[in-house]
């Protein structure tokens, strides 16, 4: 009997220091107003018709200190942009007339970005955390370019980019809603689902 108390107050014990500690976190979060929407793609083109993913994002966060943390995000956003493309001249022997060609041109953008992050929580209740984030990131941007469905431009681009969250927070104690208002490669602002332990 005394045993079975002593088993029980131990996993209790344990069980309790366990949910306080609470040392990792993971957000998976969705951006609809991504970088890429918010950038210059297909500026050059006219009658633009746009598809954009917006942002998919995945935190891992460790805590340093109670209000300290350190992670790595992963995030992902595709862009298709298509318009036409207008180039006339002027004939250079009789008529002497102007001679117009219309293209149909698309551009189409994949971003990878990945990179540490450091954030600091100055609110923090049972179920409710407030904080700020600055991360810096390399970007893997594959891009491609076609002209009436031909392929006339095609890269892949490698460069470093950063985010920077004004406010980001959870509402639950071990899971529930997460977001962000910021800007960088997460977009404007993300929702989410978090998960604390």
């Amino acid at each position: 009997m005394n045993a079975n108390r002593f088993l029980l107050t131990l996993l209790i014990s344990g069980l309790s220091i366990f949910v306080a500690a609470q040392k990792s976190e993971i957000k998976l979060m969705y951006s609809p107003l991504s970088l890429i929407q918010t950038g210059d793609m297909g500026s050059n083109l006219d009658n633009l018709t746009s598809n954009h993913s917006g942002a998919f994002m995945i935190d891992y966060n460790r805590y340093l200190k109670p209000k300290l943390k350190l992670g790595i995000n992963v995030t992902y956003e595709q862009g298709r942009v298509s318009g036409t493309t207008t180039d006339s001249y002027i004939r250079q022997e009789p008529p002497y007339d102007v001679i117009t060609f219309t293209y149909h041109d698309t551009d189409e953008e994949r971003h990878l970005y990945f990179g540490p992050q450091i954030s600091y929580e100055y609110i923090q209740k049972d179920n409710f955390r407030m904080g700020s984030l600055v991360g810096l990131s390399m970007v893997i941007v594959n891009w491609e370019g076609t002209r009436d469905s031909q392929i006339m431009t095609k890269g892949t681009d490698i460069n470093v980019f950063f985010h920077a969250e004004l406010i980001n927070f959870t509402w639950g104690n071990r899971m529930g809603l997460t977001g962000q208002l910021g800007y960088g490669h997460k977009g404007i602002v993300s929702l989410g689902y978090f998960c604390r332990w």
